[in-house]
């Protein structure tokens, strides 16, 4: 199955269960894989065939944007229901990293895969 990504997509938002994370917007980055059979894209070069990443990224974005939660569990899972559903992608890996939450690491984060 061919692949479509979006790598390092930035989204400021409020997540978090601590009262301070409430207050403030935290960067996520965001790195996306999705499979996509190309080959109707391929042979007609009609964008109508193809899985648009620049749509998906604006629906990333304002889905992030959009909902608040507590949990990064919470937002990968909402989150992969929902681009799977609009886009119809067979299968999404989502991986999330939320920086400068660890003192000691560069980022922490979670990655999940649906379909």
């Amino acid at each position: 199955m061919d692949k479509v990504f979006i790598r390092g997509l930035k989204v400021e938002t409020i997540i978090g269960v601590f009262p301070w994370e409430k207050q403030v917007r935290q960067p996520l980055v965001f790195d996306i894989e999705m499979n996509w059979d190309i080959t109707k894209a391929a042979e007609t070069d009609d964008l109508a065939y193809a899985l648009n990443y620049a749509a998906v990224s604006d629906r990333i974005i304002e889905f992030v944007q959009g909902n608040q939660y507590d949990l990064l569990e919470r937002l990968l899972v909402q989150l992969a229901e929902t681009l799977r559903s609009e886009f119809s992608i067979p299968k999404i890996i989502i991986r999330v990293e939320k920086p400068a939450v660890a003192p000691d690491a560069i980022a922490v984060g979670l990655e999940i895969e649906r379909g």
